[in-house]
């Protein structure tokens, strides 16, 4: 009986064991940031993907040089205020975007999903989330903006050119255009 009880405790701690080295594994080598931080404003915990995201050299440095993410890492801070609003009332929070300063002081355009992890009581102990860096993505959407704007500029002149045309061809316009050339013509004789 004992034998029993000694082997399925080793078993337990065994499990426990291999479950927390594969957390430790895809916390390490995921491709996404992922990140644990206080209401307070600073990192917890962050994996070397999202230290690489922002141009740390490690977590660790990450880690010291972020003390408020507010203010440091937030290119408008009142974004960070509206993550903290939503994610307190709602527990989590989706496809949140917002500006960031990496560390050479460039600015990246990220993605988050982030949950609140709650006492007992739930009072927000941290925040834990993914961030991805879709900066490519937003220059790409800013790029069709800007084609389209042009495009639609061209539309406008194009349109405007029709309709410069159909007015010039009516016969009204024709007449108006004619009485402008006699009025000018007589101006001319008597100048």
């Amino acid at each position: 009986m004992y034998l029993t009880f000694d082997t399925e405790r080793k078993q337990a701690e065994e499990a426990l064991r291999v479950a927390e080295e594969n957390y430790r594994s895809i916390f390490e080598n995921a491709l996404e940031g992922i990140f644990q931080s206080s209401p307070e404003g600073y990192f917890i915990r962050v994996n070397p993907a999202l230290a690489k995201i922002y141009g740390y050299d490690s977590p660790h440095d990450m880690i010291q040089s972020i003390t408020n993410i507010s203010k440091q890492l937030y290119v408008d801070a009142e974004r960070r205020a509206e993550f903290i609003t939503a994610i307190e009332k709602h527990g989590t929070i989706k496809d949140f975007e917002y500006r960031g300063y990496c560390k050479n002081g460039s600015i990246i355009w990220t993605q988050i999903d982030a949950r609140a992890v709650t006492d007992g009581n739930g009072r927000v102990i941290y925040y834990e989330g993914i961030v991805q860096d879709i900066t490519e993505r937003k220059q790409q959407e800013e790029s069709w903006k800007q084609q389209l704007q042009e495009l639609q500029i061209e539309i406008d002149h194009k349109q405007r050119a029709r309709q410069v045309a159909e007015i010039s061809s009516t016969d009204y316009f024709q007449k108006l255009m004619a009485e402008a050339d006699n009025l000018r013509n007589f101006n001319n004789e008597w100048s």
